[in-house]
């Protein structure tokens, strides 16, 4: 797995087998798992798990059109592999690894992602750039490249934000909230920034008048808490 804003990892050049990944950030060795990381607080208690579906909403906003669904036992994690073809071109890895982080970090696998990275020579330190488009949403990463005669390093960030998944986002206010009908307002998937408060972004659970923030860890776990 990868850490959705920046990586570390060491590569064979062209031709030869890949090393084992190593990770990083800030310096700090880590192996961070997407959507693994330190839950959030309990739940606060309820008195009313919530309505059903499509009916007259209460609380949240009364033009909020809420969308139902299981409450998730736990805290919304996502432990899936997803698919990162193997290459010996350095380009293609560095593409190939970014495409995984972005499917990582949506917590969602889909194999129309496109990912494009600007030539660059593995054996000199430099710096390179590339695109991922993944529904619809272009984030832009910043490469570093240790180079070397036969292996390279490097270090990703998306300077932009990453495309979270409402879906995920509101799998989350369900356990936070206890409530099976909630509503955010975000796109289906849509340009988040990490570490941070998304400002634009509010969730509501059905019957209550809380309003919930939502913010993105580098590690893609998403938190959402009541605006106090």
């Amino acid at each position: 797995m990868h850490s959705p804003l920046t990586s570390r990892v060491s590569r064979l050049a062209a031709g030869l087998v890949s090393t084992t990944a190593v990770l990083a950030l800030s310096g700090c060795a880590f192996l961070p798992i997407p959507g693994q990381g330190p839950p959030p607080g309990d739940p606060p208690p309820r008195d009313n798990a919530g309505g059903g579906q499509e009916e007259e909403p209460q609380g949240g906003g009364s033009d909020l059109e809420f969308r139902t669904g299981d409450v998730p036992a736990s805290s919304v994690s996502f432990d899936e592999e997803v698919p990162e073809p193997d290459s010996d071109d350095p380009v293609t890895q560095v593409e190939n690894s970014i495409s995984a982080t972005v499917q990582e970090f949506a917590m969602t696998i889909d194999d129309s992602v496109v990912t494009t990275c600007d030539s660059f020579d593995s054996s000199v330190d430099g710096t390179t750039h590339c695109t991922s488009t993944f529904k619809g949403e272009e984030m832009p990463f910043e490469v570093d490249i240790t180079g070397g005669d036969y292996v390279f390093s490097y270090e990703m960030r998306a300077t932009e934000g990453m495309v979270a998944n409402r879906e995920k986002v509101e799998d989350q206010t369900r356990w936070i909230s206890d409530n099976p009908s909630v509503h955010c307002t975000m796109d289906e998937f849509q340009l988040v920034p990490i570490d941070q408060t998304v400002e634009d972004v509010a969730c509501y659970a059905e019957g209550d008048d809380t309003e919930y923030e939502v913010s993105f860890s580098t590690y893609g776990t998403i938190s959402v808490s009541p605006v106090i």
